[in-house]
This record gives C-alpha cells, structure tokens and sequence, in this order.
C-alpha cells in the first residue's frame, strides 16, 4: 500500500551557512489503514531530522534532543521560549506520538497524532503481568486509553498523592492528572475495576476517585428531589385553578417528572454500594502502608499507614481535595 504523503514539517535553510530556520508545522498524515503503524525512520526521514539536528548543534536559540529509556525514544526540537516545538515518540521502530506547536511561528499551526495500537503494545510491554481483566482495547478513545494506563502505572511513579513537590511548585501526581483524565471522561465503571487492582497506590487513587463521585451523585440526587418537590408544588396549584389546563399537567407529570426521576436512578446508580463501602473498610483495617508524596518541602516518599490515608478525617476531606483541584483548573 502506497503511504499518504507526508507533510509535517518543511524545513527551509542554507545548508553552507545555516543562516536561517523556517518550520512550517502541517498536518500529521491520516492513516489508510489502522493495522498499519507509520515507521519512525521514515517520519524521521520526512522530517529530514538529521539536518535539522546538525543545524541545531550548531545554532542558536534552537536545540534538538534525543532521549532513550528501556521502551521509548523521543525525539524533541525546540526554540528558545519554546515559540516551535515538536516531538516524536517512538517505540520499537514505530510512531507512538507526535505533537507539534509553532503557534508563535512565521506559519503558525499545530498537529498532533497518537496511534493507540502502538500504546498498548507499549503499555503491555511495561506491564507484563497484568490480567486480562484490567486490559483495555483500542476501541478505547485516545485520552481514556491514556489515562487509564498512567493510572495502572505505565511510565509514572508509583506514589499516592494529591500535590506534590516535584520542583519550586508543587503540581499533581502523574496518576492523579490520570484521575482527573478518567473523572471528567465519566468512567466510573473504570474506578470500580480499579477497586481490585494489586497496586496498592492505584487502589487507592480509585478509591478516592469513587467516594467523590459519590458525594457528587448524593448532592445531584438531593438537588433533583427538590426540583420534584417543587413541580409537585406548580401541579398542584395548576389543579386548583378554576379553569385546569390538562395538557401543562400532563406534560409536567409526564416529561419533566419522569425526566428528573429518570436522572434520580442514574445517580443512584453511581452511589458506592454497600459492598464497596466494605471494600474500602477491610482495606483501610488491612494494616498495610501506602507510598505517598507530600507538598511540604522538596520531594520525598513517605510509608503510611493506609489506616490514616482511609480514615473517616481524611475520607470527609477528599471532596475538598478534589474542589481544590477544581478551583486551580485540573478539573472542570
């Protein structure tokens, strides 16, 4: 099969002087048939990605990295002030990711393409003991995929927290920005998965995840059992009208009754069950300890007990945490 033509970047300079750099980020290439990979040699080659790093060697305001691990290589050009950017990100020879940004550019344009078939050969790699039952399939969109994993502990640390101090300011863990992916995806059935997964940290961040969506559902069920109360009020002073207009009645007890009930049950639906409850209260009562991270100080890995991370103080401060989070713009 003949490959689309790629147009990622177009790189225009003196090859005797090197006098000047121009990237024009195009569009990453649709792929034809999804069984099919796009080879990184040869993106790299369309990229003319050796030129463009000797140029970088040697010119300034303009780097060109290549960074290794066990699994990955990245590619990385950038600018000073990071005005044009783009990475690759390998894995075995194929295009894992690609993202670009010259939006401060002379051609201002983005891109950006992430095969998710590559993923999970890449995540089953780092995770070669994981059951069936907690694997996910590429029918999985791309940011559920992503985040689900990172929380499984593909490629991020294996600490529970909230903010940690990773640098002068403190941000999120890597698995709690998953958290928060998966949150605002709405993947609850992921969480509850998650409630029996061997590593204690992602049990842990799930556990959370699941009791805020808890306290959220009871607040929207609380709120939708007043919203009936007060339609039950307007229908019933429709009835006492001396001229009783049928069809509002009808449409109140009809639509938007059976509309709010509906949302009822499906909130309710969220609540954590019985059994849930007493999962999380063996666990806490297991006597085990929990790697987590703090926000005081430089970064550091502390051992505790997972009685205190679960106890009924810390539990009633999890929505707080999390409206924390909300109010600094991690969760919308």
């Amino acid at each position: 099969m003949k490959r689309p033509f790629l147009i990622a970047v177009t790189i225009l300079f003196s090859l005797s002087s090197y006098s000047q750099l121009v990237i024009d980020f195009g569009k990453f290439p649709v792929r034809q048939n999804d069984s099919m990979p796009f080879v990184t040699a040869e993106v790299l080659a369309k990229l003319n990605w050796q030129a463009l790093k000797q140029y970088a060697d040697t010119a300034e305001d303009h780097y060109a990295e290549i960074h290794t691990d066990s699994l990955l290589t990245v590619y990385h050009y950038f600018t000073q002030g990071y005005e044009t950017t783009f990475e690759l990100v390998s894995y075995k020879g194929m295009v894992l990711e690609y993202k670009s940004d010259a939006t401060e550019s002379i051609q201002p344009s983005t891109s950006s393409f992430f095969d998710k078939w590559v993923w999970l050969q890449y995540v089953h790699a780092m995770l070669p003991a994981l059951a069936e039952s907690f694997k996910l399939t590429t029918a999985e969109n791309k940011a559920v995929l992503k985040a689900y994993y990172q929380l499984l502990g593909a490629n991020t640390p294996d600490e529970y927290g909230w903010i940690c101090e990773y640098g002068t300011v403190g941000s999120p863990t890597q698995r709690r920005t998953a958290v928060l992916e998966l949150l605002e995806q709405h993947r609850i059935d992921l969480f509850r998965k998650l409630l029996y997964y061997p590593n204690l940290q992602t049990r842990l961040y799930a556990i959370d995840a699941l009791i805020y969506n808890d306290f959220v559902s009871k607040a929207e069920i609380s709120s939708a059992q007043k919203q009936l109360k007060q339609l039950q009020r307007e229908v019933d002073s429709l009835r006492r009208q001396p001229k009783v207009d049928n069809d509002d009645i009808d449409y109140l007890n009809r639509i938007t009754k059976k509309g709010i009930e509906q949302s009822i049950l499906e909130w309710k639906a969220e609540l954590l069950t019985k059994q849930e409850w007493e999962t999380v209260r063996a666990l806490r009562g297991s006597k085990q300890t929990v790697r987590t991270c703090g926000n005081a100080g430089s970064y550091k890995i502390y051992a505790t007990p997972i009685a205190e991370v679960l106890s009924d103080k810390a539990i009633a401060e999890i929505p707080k945490n999390y409206a924390g989070l909300k109010r600094i713009g991690y969760l919308r």
